[in-house]
């Protein structure tokens, strides 16, 4: 795909937060782009709680995404909670799938999360709900998320989707030096 070709990029969400990442970050890379959302189901919990369980996630959206609209690319997002020694981290996968099947990933930054945020979420609650009950704010998830929060909007949720889908393209910006890894 050149940059003078207009693409049709499918995400796996209804967020708006993630689908002005996408567009955000194709537009640079590709120029005139056609983003199609769907809100696709993940077969992983409402927070994900390991490397493994997000990446599952995003590789499921990003397919359904690139099939259900027929589109060049797909791309699937997917937040959860890891554990890194004693400490419990927020972080994102996403993944991006062309017509050929090829997979390209990135992996989010890891902000630390609060004790008593993650209690409620090994207890049952979604990340977004926690953090809309502790700040009384509808639909952070929809807005700055839980990193814009804790970084006291030095990052939002947007930018931090932004720069891991950036991660993932590395593959396709670079394919030179990605021809000898794996593709699926």
């Amino acid at each position: 795909m050149r940059k003078s070709d207009r693409i049709r990029i499918a995400i796996g969400s209804k967020n708006p937060v993630k689908v002005k990442a996408v567009e955000n970050v194709m537009r640079k890379i590709y120029g005139d782009v056609e983003i199609i959302s769907f809100g696709v189901p993940t077969d992983v919990s409402h927070t994900p709680l390991s490397d493994e369980e997000c990446m599952k996630g995003a590789i499921k959206r990003a397919k359904d995404a690139i099939e259900l609209a027929k589109a060049d690319l797909g791309v699937g997002m997917e937040g959860g909670i890891v554990k890194r020694l004693d400490r419990y981290f927020l972080t994102g996968w996403c993944v991006v799938i062309d017509k050929n099947g090829e997979l390209a990933i990135g992996h989010g930054g890891g902000i630390e999360l609060p004790k008593k945020i993650v209690e409620k979420v090994f207890g049952g609650e979604e990340l977004g709900n926690v953090m809309d009950k502790i700040l009384g704010i509808k639909e952070t998830k929809r807005k700055m998320g839980a990193v814009g929060i804790l970084t006291d909007g030095m990052i939002d949720r947007q930018e931090a989707w932004e720069k891991t889908l950036i991660y993932a393209m590395a593959r396709k910006l670079k394919p030179e030096l990605y021809n000898d890894l794996q593709t699926t």
